[in-house]
């Protein structure tokens, strides 16, 4: 009969195994969401209105004209669109190139922020849905066809498309790529199960103008005014969903840069769950969506000293053995290794949840790159194997981003 051991004497590591058994239980969730929507079909009706696309540019010379691109080389009929760039005060040559595009109307600003240059669009926009568009995203050809589609319900307020890397190449930007297919599989998934989705990524989105004008337009003192406006139009009572539309974006090529991102992104997120937190009964994805805020950022507090501890309590002696250890610790074998000596070792659920944690996350993975149809690299392969040292980074930039927003106030 297999050993069974359930708690330890150690309080330390009794705490662990109910932190790792919330963060499997939570992935598990994810889990059955996503399996669920394999077996959800969503047809929407033919629906090509006119549309107004809003770009927000600052210091975009070397975006802009390849985001421009693919939208004139959309397949939505061109008389349909009119296309609205905001120059937010450039201090490079964005407004010069953009001066000398022809079809687009050019709205020239002093440096006040995405937020205000979006507004500024909106409210010189002529149709009824606006597809606001960061200028250093690239378009597929089918992407307005598929975001604008929904809209044929009127229930449906605003949708966000797949974001997906722009040809990877370094290490970091291929941890990137996976990380993003995996938040499009969860973000459509619970799309598709509950009519909301979350994580709303502006990047590439579309809203109907009328219920933006309801909302007040987008606030500047949000750092993730995307996310703050899919909560206001869900507390109009609107749809606001994710679509299967691919668009695609450079990812941070270097570690400050994606630190500097992801602390705004993690902190804005807080920002929103709080401001937003009356919201957490009317949707189970909006309850899971303000949960899942707080909760990672007291699990990014908690994780490094538990994860310091749990090493040495299972440091074993010897300098190969020490080397095979911690590349087990933090790589894929390392899980998969726990399982195949289960016979021998017993199960222990001190230890358990956070192997299952790894398993499901890899295996999701997997299936996210399935789904989106995107090409697995050995780079990927060799991601995927070590993909818990980068979500230890993206912890590690939560704790900073509440360093740096709460105690400097650098908002």
């Amino acid at each position: 009969m297999m050993n069974v051991q359930f708690i330890s004497n150690d309080w330390v590591m009794n705490f662990g195994m109910v932190l790792f058994f919330l963060v499997f239980s939570m992935l598990f969730l994810v889990f059955i969401v996503i399996i669920k929507s394999f077996f959800i079909k969503k047809k929407y009706k033919s629906f090509e209105p006119e549309i107004s696309v809003i770009i927000p540019a600052y210091n975009e010379e070397k975006n802009i004209k390849n985001c421009l691109n693919s939208i004139f080389k959309s397949n939505y009929d061109k008389e349909k669109i009119e296309i609205i760039c905001v120059d937010d005060g450039s201090k490079d040559n964005t407004l010069k190139i953009l001066e000398k595009i022809k079809d687009i109307k050019l709205i020239n600003s002093v440096h006040k922020g995405k937020s205000h240059a979006l507004n500024l669009g909106i409210k010189q926009s002529k149709y009824d849905y606006v597809l606001t568009v960061d200028a250093d995203t690239v378009l597929h050809k089918n992407f307005i066809k598929e975001i604008i589609r929904p809209f044929s319900n009127k229930k449906v307020g605003a949708t966000n498309g797949i974001i997906l890397i722009k040809n990877p190449k370094k290490v970091i930007e291929h941890f990137q790529k996976i990380e993003y297919n995996l938040n499009n599989l969860i973000r459509y998934s619970f799309s598709k199960v509950f009519n909301n989705g979350i994580w709303f990524f502006g990047a590439a989105a579309c809203f109907n103008k009328k219920i933006l004008e309801k909302t007040g337009l987008f606030q500047k003192n949000m750092l993730t005014e995307d996310m703050d406006m899919s909560l206001k139009i869900f507390e109009l009572g609107y749809d606001v969903l994710t679509v299967k539309a691919p668009y695609y974006t450079n990812a941070c090529n270097n570690l400050i840069g994606l630190f500097r991102q992801r602390m705004r992104w993690f902190f804005g997120g807080l920002q929103c769950s709080v401001k937003y937190r009356r919201l957490f009964k009317k949707s189970f994805a909006i309850s899971f969506l303000l949960f899942n805020q707080f909760f990672w950022a007291v699990f990014s507090i908690l994780i490094f000293p538990l994860l310091i501890y749990q090493i040495k309590y299972w440091l074993p002696a010897g300098f190969p053995a020490i080397l095979s250890y911690l590349f087990r610790w933090f790589s894929i074998f390392g899980p998969i290794y726990v399982l195949y000596k289960l016979p021998v070792w017993g199960l222990s659920f001190i230890n358990i949840f956070g192997v299952l944690a790894g398993i499901i996350t890899a295996l999701m993975i997997l299936i996210s790159i399935k789904y989106f149809k995107e090409k697995l690299t050995i780079q990927d392969i060799l991601v995927i194997i070590f993909y818990f040292p980068y979500t230890l980074l993206l912890n590690l930039s939560l704790i900073m981003s509440l360093f740096n927003y709460i105690l400097y106030h650098k908002t």
